[in-house]
């Protein structure tokens, strides 16, 4: 994939730099927000190479690129300022519900830290494996400095929180770090070492809180720093704004934050640990459950951000988490052994590619494209996957699997599972087997249907086709072949507008697993471009046929292409016309999507793709009936 070429293309189809307000990304997505989301055609982002899917819930549109995310971000963010949320004057904000107000804010609070919180949650898996075992003691200084290295990432999660809710809130990020610094000042948390719960400044009280490791307190407290920074930019005078407003500021701040959000906050996420708690009392099974069978749809929906807060909270405050981890484990691995049982039972080879290896990244945590690629067009997969990943879930929530860390749920972080009692991290491998073995199984007899492709699409029989064009006479009718085997794509679905529209002919292309592309049919080589990357051809029947081998391919200059013909020759029904390196296509970032074209398909009687889903060479393609 050519990052730098993917992320042109997605800010282009997103409607231009001036249409994005905030970016940020995940582990595999980017995920916009955007100030006009008419101007986007979802069908056009996904044509674009390097993209897997996209997604359109809680007030963002998340552009699925999978482990190259990181590449691809860089790339966008080179194009404008969009971090920021000032990439330039654009139309109106879309007006969004409240629902999907708030999960965008949450997304775009939570998505920035949580490399933080994955990155101290793996430490602690790390070190709970090297103690279990006992490669490291407790006692040694290479265990004390990780352990406090790791604890940073949690006791200074205000002033991470404050920071990226700067950007949300589009506050100054300096001046909002410092009401996080502010609230963790060891000063302050002094105060209460002679066991005070209450102190009074100035008349006020102040409630003496351990703000450390909160989540709620520091987000309330930047929404409203928004509203103070435009008090006082009003209010001051220019010529003395540099001086008193940050002062202005910090001063009406201080009682906001000790004296009405912070405690208030603080109430609330105890409240909050307190309810889960009390949940997992009660009804020790129900989120696992829940989690392990539903998880892909809150996914898909955007409503897993509304997790995050007691998924953090209760990380922070307790050192482990039962909201999210304990369910996601059995549902991530029920992704992957969906994917893994299409690969083992269709009989489309691209789908089989697909599914070993997007399988195996879901089994180690990143299961996006398992999900998207696979398991979603699929249908049967996600009946399967919600069935293995609930029964999973059940045997987690009743047998109380705790996650000691943030980020994984899978094979690749299974140490975030291992805690003092090493029966912990058995159960949650107990779990993650029975949601393997139950989605495998489930799927198994459910039955991967061999003519799916992978659009969900059935494959028409081939030897329906065949039979059905064998009556007409061949020099009023041609039968194009297919030079390659490969999926079919629909001519409208090919990434490049001009092919896409129809403009230069209709036709049908094919997205290639071979390197030899053959003649469709009998007839003579017309075109023969110098870089090898289009070939024309002439029916017996006048059809002008042009294969354009790629997209944008002619900028490799003949580079993978070694033509075996040239203009003037006579060639048959599959004779090689060029071979192609796929695999150094591919590396340079270029399509192979090969678009099979009539440019003179005015002259024609009729010019229609008889083919879909997968086809092998020689395969019945593209009917031309001449006038």
């Amino acid at each position: 994939m050519n990052a730098e070429k993917t992320a042109v293309q997605i800010v282009s189809e997103l409607g231009g730099k001036e249409n994005v307000e905030f970016l940020t990304h995940c582990v595999t997505r980017l995920r916009f927000t955007l100030k006009d989301r008419s101007k986007v055609d979802d069908e056009k982002v996904k044509a674009i190479s390097g993209v897997i899917g996209v997604v359109d819930k809680g007030g963002q549109y998340q552009v699925i690129i999978g482990p190259e995310v990181v590449k691809v971000y860089n790339e966008v963010t080179k194009l404008g300022n969009f971090t920021s949320g000032q990439s330039g004057q654009g139309e109106p904000e879309e007006k969004k519900g409240v629902v999907n107000v708030i999960l965008d804010t949450l997304a775009g609070i939570f998505s920035p830290i949580m490399p933080i919180i994955a990155g101290a949650g793996m430490i602690k898996a790390l070190l709970s494996i090297l103690t279990l075992f006992g490669w490291l003691s407790k006692e040694g200084m290479v265990y004390y400095f990780l352990n406090f290295a790791a604890d940073a990432a949690y006791y200074f999660l205000p002033i991470f929180l404050a920071a990226s809710a700067s950007k949300k809130f589009k506050t100054n990020m300096m001046m909002s770090m410092l009401m996080g610094a502010i609230m963790l000042h060891p000063n302050f948390s002094a105060l209460s070492a002679d066991g005070a719960s209450m102190v009074y400044v100035a008349g006020l009280p102040v409630r003496l809180a351990t703000y450390s490791s909160s989540v709620i307190p520091i987000i309330l407290i930047i929404w409203t720093l928004k509203y103070i920074e435009k008090l006082v930019e009003k209010i001051v005078p220019s010529v003395v704004k540099f001086i008193l407003r940050p002062l202005l500021t910090i001063i009406i701040m201080l009682p906001i934050i000790f004296c009405v959000l912070g405690p208030l906050g603080s109430f609330l996420g105890d409240g909050l640990v307190w309810c889960l708690l009390e949940i997992e009392k009660i009804i020790p099974w129900l989120l696992p459950t829940i989690i392990g069978g539903f998880m892909p749809f809150l996914v898909m929906t955007g409503m897993h951000y509304s997790l995050l807060p007691a998924y953090v909270n209760s990380l922070s405050t307790l050192g482990y988490e039962t909201i999210i981890g304990p369910g996601n484990l059995p549902s991530n691995i029920a992704q992957g052994a969906a994917a893994l049982c299409t690969a083992i039972k269709t009989k489309n080879p691209e789908m089989k590619e697909l599914g070993f290896s997007t399988g195996i990244t879901a089994l180690l945590g990143i299961t996006e494209p398992a999900l998207f690629g696979v398991n979603i067009p699929m249908k049967k997969n996600l009946i399967a996957t919600t069935i293995g990943g609930s029964l999973g879930g059940l045997y987690a929530g009743l047998t109380g699997v705790r996650r000691f860390g943030g980020g994984g749920a899978g094979l690749a972080a299974i140490g975030l599972y291992v805690g003092e009692n090493s029966s912990n991290v058995i159960n949650a491998l107990i779990a993650a087997a029975i949601s393997f073995a139950a989605t495998f199984v489930i799927l198994w007899f459910l039955g991967v249907d061999p003519k799916e492709g992978p659009d969900g699409k059935d494959m028409p029989e081939k030897k329906d086709l065949k039979s059905s064009v064998a009556t007409v006479p061949s020099i009023e009718e041609v039968v194009l072949e297919a030079p390659v085997a490969g999926t079919v794509v629909a001519l409208n679905e090919v990434p490049d507008q001009a092919f896409a529209s129809g403009a230069m002919g209709q036709g049908i292309a094919i997205n290639p697993e071979g390197n030899v592309i053959c003649a469709p049919c009998d007839g003579k080589v017309i075109v023969q471009f110098p870089t090898g990357h289009a070939i024309g051809l002439k029916a017996e029947n006048g059809a002008e046929i042009l294969i354009h081998i790629g997209m944008d391919t002619v900028e490799l200059n003949g580079k993978y292409f070694s033509p075996k013909v040239k203009v003037g020759d006579d060639v048959h029904a599959g004779d090689p016309l060029v071979e192609i390196d796929r695999e150094g296509i591919a590396k340079e970032g270029y399509s192979c999507i090969t678009p099979i074209i009539i440019t003179n398909t005015a002259d024609l009687k009729n010019v229609n793709p008889v083919a879909a889903g997968y086809v092998q060479a020689k395969d019945p393609l593209l009917q031309t009936v001449r006038s």
